[in-house]
């Protein structure tokens, strides 16, 4: 049976679709999990940025970046919990900027607690959350 050059190109663009599909179903399950991103405040100013960076737990430890913004004397120190595992896994602190690694199996939940600290005053200012008030996970 002959197909015409119509059928062949339909045929093509169809089968190219379906290989695109594919892939792209591939590329979503491997996608990269969304940093969460959190503001701490005092006195009306901004005064700390802690940003959670989870990774692919069998190649890579997960980050907590700790950003002082107001770079006033205080320092910023952050707790760092597996909250499944019920452990506390570290410490991260910074007058200024760092970025410290900490080993959390996937799909933990994490609990960062976060303070500002100067000699004599410590303010605890709360806890890392996802935009939809949820603790992150690893």
């Amino acid at each position: 049976m002959k197909t015409g050059p119509i059928a062949r190109a339909v045929g093509v663009a169809l089968t190219a679709i379906g290989l695109a599909l594919t892939a792209s179903v591939g590329t979503a399950n491997a996608a990269a999990k969304p940093n969460t991103v959190d503001y701490f405040a005092s006195s009306g100013k901004k005064r700390a940025m802690i940003v959670f960076q989870p990774r692919d737990s069998a190649k890579d430890d997960e980050r907590v970046v700790v950003d002082d913004l107001s770079k006033d004397g205080h320092y910023i120190w952050t707790e760092v919990y597996d909250v499944t595992a019920e452990k506390k896994k570290g410490e991260c602190q910074t007058s200024s900027f760092k970025s410290c690694p900490f080993a959390i199996p996937e799909g933990h939940k994490v609990r960062i607690n976060v303070y500002r600290i100067k000699p004599g005053n410590v303010d605890f200012m709360g806890e890392v959350l996802t935009e939809a008030g949820r603790l992150p996970k690893a």
